[in-house]
């Protein structure tokens, strides 16, 4: 096989000469994960290769992450993605920034979102903190994978939630990073 076969064959796969249909899709979703929101689209669009799809994939991501078929996280230094929910150990194995140093604001919203799922509105109300404040250390525990921020529209307040009454059957600590990593290595290249 030479180089230029190989081209031709990466461009395949990644429905770059010929438009996936709904499976093929999903497989080259799957190994393009996480998935970015739609650039400039619209507060909570879900993410899309619209030009790899021959049907309208934001409408199929958009019911997908209404179903909760996809999970909003922050993996890869924090960088906001979607990822399919069977993939969420392996995601969390690779991405998960352990919270060593708690702050007093990570404590706080802490303990008040394991009382009950609330919004940064809520939480605001309850603490007198900032938005500007409580944003950052809720992304900070979300980074942690102890809360997950429950975006299953593109409305602008979401719920925030712990994350182990979301994902009761989830184990944070089923598999190493370094495994983890390369299963994602491979599934991207």
């Amino acid at each position: 096989m030479n180089q230029q076969n190989i081209t031709a064959l990466r461009m395949e796969r990644q429905c770059l000469v010929r438009k996936a249909n709904q499976s093929e899709y999903n497989a080259l979703y799957r190994d393009s994960q996480p998935g970015q929101n739609v650039y400039w689209n619209g507060f909570g669009d879900p993410p899309s290769l619209t030009y790899r799809a021959d049907f309208n994939d934001i409408e199929y991501n958009r019911e997908r992450q209404r179903k909760h078929a996809l999970l909003k996280g922050r993996f890869a230094g924090g960088n906001l993605g979607w990822i399919m929910p069977e993939d969420l150990e392996l995601f969390a194995a690779a991405f998960a920034k352990p919270l060593d140093k708690p702050t007093h604001r990570h404590t706080a919203l802490l303990e008040l979102i394991e009382q009950e799922p609330l919004t940064i509105q809520q939480m605001k109300e309850e603490t007198g903190m900032l938005v500007k404040e409580i944003t950052p250390a809720l992304h900070r525990l979300q980074e942690a994978f102890l809360i997950y921020e429950d975006q299953y529209d593109g409305e602008w307040d979401r719920g925030w939630h712990k994350f182990s009454d979301m994902f009761p059957d989830v184990d944070l600590q089923k598999m190493a990073r370094h495994d983890a990593l390369k299963i994602l290595i491979q599934r991207f290249a």
